[in-house]
């Protein structure tokens, strides 16, 4: 079975994340890059971190050229910023 991953596109970007993420699980076999760099994104969303870095990194080792390359480098730098003066002496 092939996603419509433009559809799965527009529900994340519409924040429909439940719906993006049954879809995706529908077919458990899709080990695509680009299946394992959205559903990174739904958990992105969801403010599941670890796990969408996880997806990212997956979805990398899969395809090294995916847009997943990019997600996963710009997360690295999300979670690796450091402002010392967020913080209360």
């Amino acid at each position: 079975m092939a996603h419509d991953y433009d559809h799965i596109r527009a529900l994340i970007s519409a924040n429909r994340l439940d719906e993006a993420s049954e879809i995706l699980a529908a077919d458990p076999a899709d080990d695509s890059p680009v299946s394992l760099y959205l559903q990174g994104r739904i958990e992105w969303r969801r403010g599941n971190r670890a796990r969408a870095i996880s997806c990212y990194e997956a979805a990398v080792a899969a395809d090294p050229d995916s847009e997943a390359a990019v997600a996963l480098e710009q997360a690295r730098q999300i979670m690796d910023f450091f402002n010392t003066d967020l913080y209360n002496p």
